[in-house]
This record gives structure tokens, sequence and C-alpha cells, in this order.
């Protein structure tokens, strides 16, 4: 097993103002640091903004997503840290910022943080997402919806707030930087796929300015330019004008200074941060001598009870074993970016496919939703049939989050497919789930899945534990609030119970993923040895 895929330092954030950058590679554990003048001393950080010259950091507490803010200027200073998961900061100045924050205890809402006093800028009861802050702060935009999300813009010159909302779609702000003069750029699918769209912030017209059949992620302005971040099932390509800047892998986080931004990953390389100025320059080295025969996706799709699925397909030919690698969200989709995991079990004889079932993102608003009230349905069925596009003679199967739920799904309905299974911070039983998860997951679910008991009973796996034939691992984070600890431990509890042999371990002080190194690698390197000696 090749340890040196677990020892890339990837970026994790960045940000960048008036040519001064800093960062947040990944050592031994999340490090902060401002470029050509080093780390700063900060457990756990997550983000970082600039700020009239000086930095300001948000960090999260052992993983249980209760961020707090604080500025950086020769020491590190707390400004907000009150028990509440506060995030996303947007400064117009050191004592006054907007950011995102559960503190009503119901949702995730817009507050304004004014010299200490906070005021709640959202309404309603719905989540915001995405939030956008023009230069010198006239202009606020926020989504705000459970899908279906419209785009809420405050003029604070004038006080007006306005709506920009599109019949069954849900719209966003294309990006932080989504101002451009008397403009604002926003994402929408009411025509399918997320479009980019103008809108004119004098007379409230809009047109869209990007349209096609692809589901465009990110964009803003460069140059004069409108520069975007297209998704094109696997690799997320970056466009300036009408030329394609990156093809291959996936980019995000577009951000304009006087040069652009990015952070980018592929099948060969982690997350670095490039800069962009007609000439493209890597700023970090997230490799830093490692190397390897890594393997590139291929993208293959299938039939699945007549839904066309696709998915990204790893194999050096010959294989006897296969896993199939089931992504996480459900929002969300198998990506053309570094994963040590999927490396390391094609180094050690497996082939692996990545299948984009029904409600994945990226492939337009229908598929997106073709899950809906059926999670641990049709979506696990495409699971299932990926297994057989492997023609291999083993098929293990693993995920995290959603897609340890699936995993687990997968070894309680279909328990005689699979020669072992491993399940990353997975939930198991809808009903505790979606008691004990945090606030705003218990909103998604509502939506996503609903309140039907005999559904909620009948896609959870934890009512069928005795059905799983299949050496099973369990691995899950002490502080996790989005899949509760709690959800592992019914399952080996069970599994006890029926005299069964189950593998697991939880991580101390982590939370939704591993977030220290030592604990990343041990969870990598388990799955990889479980599946390896259990298939």
């Amino acid at each position: 097993m090749n340890l040196d895929f677990l020892r890339t330092t990837p970026v994790l954030d960045f940000d960048v103002k008036d040519g001064r950058l800093a960062y947040i590679l990944w050592e031994e554990a999340p490090q902060a640091y401002i470029h050509g003048v080093g780390k700063i001393d900060l457990e756990e950080p997550e983000t970082v903004h600039w700020v009239n010259g000086r930095l300001a950091i948000v960090a999260d507490e052992k993983g249980k997503e209760v961020r707090s803010i604080y500025l950086y200027d020769q020491g590190v200073h707390p400004v907000l840290s009150d028990g509440y998961d506060n995030l996303n900061p947007h400064f117009l100045k050191e004592d006054r910022f907007y950011f995102v924050s559960n503190r009503d205890g119901k949702t995730l809402h817009l507050y304004l943080y004014d010299g200490g006093e906070i005021v709640k800028v959202s309404k309603g009861e719905l989540p915001v997402s995405q939030v956008c802050v023009s230069p010198m702060g006239r202009w606020v935009a926020y989504s705000q919806g459970i899908y279906d999300d419209d785009v809420w813009i405050i003029d604070n010159k004038t006080g007006e707030e306005r709506k920009l909302s599109f019949p069954n779609s849900e719209d966003l702000p294309a990006s932080q930087q989504c101002f451009w003069g008397d403009y604002m750029l926003f994402l929408s699918n009411v025509n399918g796929f997320y479009d980019v769209g103008k809108l004119n912030l004098k007379d409230f017209t809009w047109d869209f300015v990007v349209k096609s059949e692809l589901d465009k992620t990110e964009a803003t302005v460069w140059r004069g330019n409108l520069v975007y971040t297209v998704n094109r099932k696997g690799d997320i390509s970056l466009i300036h004008g009408e030329k394609e800047i990156i093809a291959e892998g996936e980019v995000r986080d577009l951000k304009v200074d006087n040069s652009l931004y990015f952070i980018h990953s592929s099948h060969e390389r982690d997350w670095d941060l490039y800069r962009f100025d007609g000439k493209m320059e890597r700023v970090t080295d997230s490799m830093r001598g490692v190397r390897g025969d890594f393997v590139r996706p291929q993208l293959i799709s299938y039939d699945s009870e007549g839904v066309e699925v696709d998915a990204l397909l790893y194999s050096r030919g010959k294989e006897r074993m296969g896993v199939v690698y089931v992504h996480g969200g459900p929002d969300y989709e198998c990506l053309n970016h570094f994963s040590p995991t999927i490396q390391l079990l094609l180094d050690e004889g497996f082939k692996v496919i990545c299948p984009n079932y029904r409600g994945s993102t990226g492939r337009g608003r229908r598929f997106n939703h073709l899950n809906d009230r059926d999670l641990g349905g049709g979506d696990l069925r495409d699971v299932v049939r990926a297994a057989d596009l492997l023609k291999v003679e083993k098929v293990a199967i693993t995920g995290g989050s959603y897609g340890g739920y699936l995993t687990m799904m997968a070894v309680t309905k279909y328990p005689e497919k699979w020669c072992a299974a491993a399940a990353v911070v997975p939930f198991v039983n809808w009903f505790t789930e979606k008691e004990k998860e945090r606030e705003v997951l218990r909103q998604y679910d509502e939506v996503k899945i609903g309140s039907d008991e005999n559904i909620l009973r009948d896609r959870s796996p934890i009512f069928f534990v005795d059905k799983i034939r299949a050496p099973l691992l369990l691995l899950a984070g002490e502080n996790d609030p989005r899949c509760p600890a709690e959800e592992t431990m019914q399952v080996i509890e069970k599994m006890k119970e029926l005299g069964r042999k189950v593998e697991f371990k939880i991580y101390h002080d982590e939370g939704h993923g591993f977030t220290k190194r030592e604990n990343y690698t041990d969870h990598v390197m388990r799955v990889v040895k479980f599946l390896t000696e259990q298939c």
C-alpha cells in the first residue's frame, strides 16, 4: 500500500485581496497561512477572509459544527464565539459583517454583526445558503430555500428588498463575487440546467447570458468578460469568455483580484491554488513529491430501469475484484478529483466504479429530483446495477455519509451481492436520524423523504441488520452532528445481539469526516485493508 498517497497537503480554502494571499493547507491538521509570511496559530480553521489588511478566520470546535469567527493581527482574537454555528462572514470592516448562523435554533439565517450588536436579516423559516455582498456593501444577495430557492437582494442605500424567483427552480447568486457594476450575476435552473443570468439592479430586468444543457456551477467577471465553470459529468471546466482555460478535473472557488484565482484538482493531483493572468501559475504544491501510477477515470453510462445513469470507472485492466464507491449527499456527484482511497484500491487490484445515481447533482434539475420521497429506493437500485458493470468475480461496496447509508441499505436489501462493505460516517435509522441530526438537515430531510412511517421503516437499514451476510466495517466521528455516532452504535449493538462480528471505530474529537491527519490516514487504511482482506 503506497502510503505516500495519504501525505498530500491540499488547499482547503483561500482568499485574496490586493495581491495578498491567505489559505488553509491540510497538514497534520488544517493549518492557516498567510502566503509569504507563515502559519497562524489557530486550531481547526475552515475558511479565511481578508478585511482591511487583517485576516478573519472561521474555525470549528472538534467537528461539532459550532464555528467561531476570529481576527488575526499579531495574534488571534475572537470576534464572535458564542456557542452557535457562525460561518460564511462577509466583512464591510472589522466590526461590521454579514454572516450565517443557527442562533435562532431552527435553521440557518443571515445576520448582520454591527459593533457587537447582531441583527437578523433574513426572514421566514427556510435556510440561507449562498451569500454575496458588493465591494462597498451597498448590495447584499442571498439564496433561501430547500430546493426552489429564491434570491433576495437588499439595497442598503434605499432599504429596498426584492426577490428574484422563477417557478420550479433553484436560484442563487453566481459566486461570492456576483456583483458587477449595476448588475448581479445569478444561476438558475428554470430551463432545466443551471444557466448564468444577469440582473440589472437599476430596473430589475434580467436575461440569461450563458445557456446550455450543462449545469454551470460558478460565475463572475474578470477583465470585462464572464468567467465561469461548467459541469461536464465528472469534470468541472473553466471558461473565460469563449475560451476554455481548463478542461479536465474540478475547478472551484473563483475569485478575482487583479488576476483570476481558483483551486483545482484532478485524478493525479490534489487541491492546489492557481493564479491565472493569461499564463497559468500554480501557487501551492499539494503533492510535495508524492508520485504514483494514478488512473484517470472513464465516463460511462448505463440503463437502470429506464433511467440513464452515468458513472466514473477506474480500471487498470484484468481485475478480479471490484468496488462500488458510493458518493454522499445525496446532492453531490462523482467528480474527477484526487481520491487517495480510490487510487489505493486500484493498487490493491480492485476495479472501482462511482455511480451518479438518480438524485445526483450536475445532471440537470429533473435528474436531481428523481429520488424525491424515494431515498434508498431507486438510487439504491442504480448503485446495485453499477456493480454488474464491473464484470468481476467479487464486488465490495463503500461510501461515506449518504454513501454510507446506501452502503448499509445495499448490504441489508441485497445481502448476497457483496464480498465486503465499509460504511463511513453513515446513518441507518430515519427515525433517530431525523430526531438527532442538526436543525437544517431535519428541514432538508422533511422535504426530501417526508414522514411516512412505512417508508421510513422500509428505508432504515437498522431494521434489517439480521439480513447482513457480508463482512462489515463501520467508522464514525464522535462529534458528528449530521450522522451522529449513535447511528453507527445502533448497528454495532444489533450485530452483537445477533452474535455477529463487526469491525468498527469511533474517532475521538472528530465530526462528519476526519480532519486530523492521523485519523484520516487510519480510516483510509482500514477501509482499503478490510476490503482487500475480506474479498
